[in-house]
């Protein structure tokens, strides 16, 4: 997950992080701006400087130099903020590489054309958990809703993770 601080992260995207990592993947959290990391450790991701993850992989878009995400979840304010997001994000969707899905306002109208809008229905489990974690960040538990919405490349929305292969 890409985000501008661990705040925005758990509010649009904890519960499917959450989810996510029960079902066995391995998640992480990267962020411009510094923030309390417990609300992330609730929800089970590890913390990461987006610059410092930026230069340590060499280039967004180079699979093979490391694991390749089968899932992004990018915040809508980074991919509009930072050119090599933008750049990379892009030639994923291009090349179908991962689920790229996007929360937030502001995603480029020739984006926003290309993407679908689905929602993630928090498990029982992940709604508790990300109530805790709102707990620890000081946002009202209240505020929580059982579902986040996202934008997903239409053009990747439809196929099977990478790797899956149809039962039929």
């Amino acid at each position: 997950m890409i985000a501008t601080d661990p705040l925005e992260a758990i509010e649009h995207a904890g519960g499917w992080l959450f989810d996510q990592s029960m079902a066995g993947w391995d998640v992480s959290v990267h962020v411009i701006e510094e923030g309390d990391t417990r609300p992330l450790a609730i929800l089970g991701a590890p913390l990461f400087d987006l610059h410092d993850s930026l230069v340590n992989r060499k280039a967004f878009d180079q699979p093979g130099a490391g694991p390749w995400p089968q899932a992004l979840a990018i915040s809508a304010k980074v991919f509009a903020a930072d050119e090599r997001i933008r750049a990379g994000a892009t030639s994923v969707i291009d090349r179908g590489l991962a689920d790229i899905r996007l929360w937030g306002e502001g995603l480029p109208l020739e984006l926003d054309e290309r993407c679908l809008t689905t929602s993630h229905r928090l498990s029982c489990a992940a709604q508790a958990f990300k109530r805790q974690a709102f707990s620890a960040a000081h946002v009202d538990p209240d505020s929580l809703t059982p579902v986040e919405s996202f934008r997903m490349a239409a053009d990747h929305a439809l196929t099977p993770p990478l790797g899956l292969v149809p039962a039929s």
